[in-house]
């Protein structure tokens, strides 16, 4: 029998093969083994309120070297990066990347990156307390190197009209963005909530059309880029036709991925390109 067939996006010119979806460890790349015990094991709250004082100051770097062993590579963020294993997985497949884990939970920041110092990944992989939302600009104004991708998984939902003020894709966040990645950039969204998924992938077409445009995928593969929307009318929104990606084209999941697909839940995504 043949092998079944790997999906591949391709970023800023580096292949990412997706691991089959049995695969007994969803993170191969990841001596996990070697390091549960090693580093502090960790408690924290599932939900941190985003809004509180101290994650409105912006998180600024005034000295990239001292964060990154060469602060001109190209960056990848994951934005609420959780426990960490989808960068640290990462990591390992893009060497010749900086990534950078944002979450607003101190502690798995704290332990992400002592995983990434057992992993000997740390000289280019870094976890900081930040909320995106705010810190994003000024973080990504003052790095050297290109922005070529970020990822915002699994984010909480907030379904409360009075909580959307929380969601992390805010107006400000899609214009930093916009205003920062390098052409050709990718930006990956997704949630097991429908409706989380659809006022992210909204609020890129309000706020940022004019830079982004959605990337269409078959089941089988990713698709060739579709064509760029324009300017978003605020009546009709268009992005919902391109639909969402049936698989991961990245490769590397997220905790929350595993758990939700092994549940038998479905995932929604989408991917961005910066034009």
């Amino acid at each position: 029998m043949a092998a079944p067939r790997q999906r591949v996006v391709t970023i800023g010119g580096s292949r990412l093969d997706q691991g089959l979806a049995d695969a007994p460890n969803p993170w191969p790349e990841l001596d996990l083994q070697d390091i549960y015990g090693k580093a502090e094991a960790v408690r924290t709250r599932q939900h941190v309120n985003p809004l509180k004082a101290t994650l409105q100051i912006p998180l600024e770097v005034a000295d990239w070297a001292a964060v990154f062993a060469d602060p001109r590579l190209p960056l990848a963020i994951d934005v609420g990066c959780g426990s960490g294993r989808f960068l640290l997985s990462l990591a390992r497949r893009l060497p010749g990347y900086n990534l950078l884990g944002l979450d607003i939970r101190g502690p798995l920041v704290r332990r992400g990156n002592e995983w990434a110092a057992l992993l000997r990944v740390d000289a280019r992989a870094r976890f900081e307390i930040a909320n995106a939302t705010v810190s994003l600009g000024a973080l990504l104004a003052t790095y050297p190197g290109r922005l070529m991708l970020v990822t915002i998984q699994f984010p909480d939902p907030h379904f409360k009209n009075r909580h959307k003020k929380r969601r992390v894709v805010q107006p400000e966040l899609v214009h930093a963005l916009a205003a920062n990645m390098a052409p050709g950039g990718l930006v990956f969204l997704q949630s097991d909530v429908e409706e989380a998924a659809t006022a992210m992938r909204d609020e890129f077409e309000l706020s940022g059309s004019h830079a982004f445009r959605p990337v269409a995928a078959s089941e089988a593969e990713v698709a060739e880029l579709v064509q760029a929307c324009g300017e978003p009318p605020r009546a009709r929104l268009r992005w919902a036709e391109a639909g969402y990606l049936l698989s991961n084209p990245l490769g590397v999941r997220t905790e929350r991925e595993v758990h939700v697909l092994q549940q038998g839940g479905s995932v929604f995504r989408m991917l961005l390109a910066r034009q």
